[in-house]
């Protein structure tokens, strides 16, 4: 049963920034403080899982993927409903709450500060792009399932991330480790004109695929067919709700949650292919994707973790992917690497000597 339970972690974290969120001052950290430790804390103290456990009941491992649009639905209206100032009670949020609980959250609200929003825009982003992202990230792979595509573009709008599921798909995993890839970090390249170059130029092969894809099928560039428009079109039905429930500060908060979100795509693009090159020709093997087996970052991730078998078998089902111990190993689990990102001399400090090790036997000549 553990081997069912463990992807259900991410969901009951998402459910502590809510909390957080809805409970207004200091409380805006919670949700945050939480993930630092569990998962933090988790991947130190768990090591690393290579198993690839037989499941009899896959639908028990769907349920969580399928949880992520409605937890992320609730996440937003909270801080939808955190934008507002004094009475104004967006769906009716604080006064459903009175009714059950013992608190005044709407004096707890009206008294928070900038930093405690902060610390509810943080939290956000991260549950929007570790939970609604790498759901998305697996649904948007199910090209021929209409529903999983819906969802995944749904919590992709929660970024205004319209490009992933065209890019990513039909660009980056063909181009993977190539000249050719916006999201393929260079050696040397540092996080924050990475985030730049790759948000540009990913941006701009997602509209060259999709108008590639429009030509083909004889539609029109205008049309509702036209993924791009639709996903702009998702996005900014976000930002109306969020004006509705507080006006100009309800769509910066959006705004920042959702850059704050994309940022974190692109910083775990940056460390899943920095400095690994493939020559175009070459077919995409394990060696192109640095790799990790820390227990709790496969957990919360849904063993996206695994990139190097992701990268090989696109297709493939998270519970399925193989562990590749012997493909290029990130230094630390996902939340630690990434932390480690932001700090671009320590991250050539740390990550040079793998990467010496994988140009000695894998880069091409």
């Amino acid at each position: 049963m553990y081997h069912y339970i463990k992807y259900y972690i991410v969901p009951l974290i998402t459910a502590s920034v809510i909390m957080g969120i809805l409970m207004g001052g200091h409380w805006m950290w919670l949700g945050f403080g939480i993930l630092c430790i569990v998962v933090i804390g988790g991947d130190a103290v768990l090591g690393d899982d290579p198993s690839i456990p037989k499941y009899n009941y896959p639908r028990l491992l769907e349920l969580p993927l399928h949880l992520a649009l409605p937890m992320v639905l609730l996440l937003l209206a909270s801080l939808a409903w955190a934008s507002g100032r004094g009475t104004q009670d967006f769906l009716g949020i604080g006064k459903l709450l009175s009714g059950f609980f013992a608190y005044d959250f709407f004096t707890a609200r009206n008294a928070s500060s900038w930093t405690d929003y902060l610390g509810a825009v943080i939290g956000t982003g991260f549950m929007v792009g570790g939970y609604g992202t790498v759901a998305a990230h697996e649904l948007t792979h199910r090209i021929k399932d209409r529903i999983a595509m819906l969802e995944g573009r749904w919590l992709l709008s929660t970024s205004c991330n319209a490009d992933f599921s065209i890019e990513h798909v039909y660009g980056h995993h063909v181009t993977v480790g190539t000249d050719a890839d916006p999201a393929t970090a260079k050696k040397g390249e540092n996080v924050y004109t990475f985030f730049i170059r790759s948000t540009v130029h990913g941006h701009i092969s997602a509209w060259k695929l999709e108008l590639k894809r429009l030509r083909k099928k004889s539609y029109s560039v205008f049309s509702i067919r036209n993924r791009m428009f639709t996903g702009y079109f998702m996005s900014l039905i976000w930002i109306g709700l969020f004006y509705m429930a507080g006006g100009i500060f309800g769509m910066v908060l959006f705004m920042s949650q959702a850059v704050f979100a994309k940022f974190l795509l692109e910083v775990v693009n940056y460390m899943e292919h920095y400095g690994l090159t493939r020559a175009p020709d070459a077919p995409v093997r394990p060696e192109h994707s640095w790799n990790t087996n820390k227990r709790m970052s496969g957990m919360v991730l849904f063993s996206l973790t695994r990139h190097s078998a992701h990268h090989e078998k696109p297709r493939t089902q998270f519970w399925k992917l193989d562990p590749y111990v012997d493909a290029p190993q990130m230094p630390y689990g996902y939340l630690t690497t990434l932390l480690i990102c932001l700090i671009p001399p320590v991250w050539y400090y740390v990550i040079t000597p793998g990467l010496d090790k994988w140009e000695k036997q894998y880069a091409p000549v």
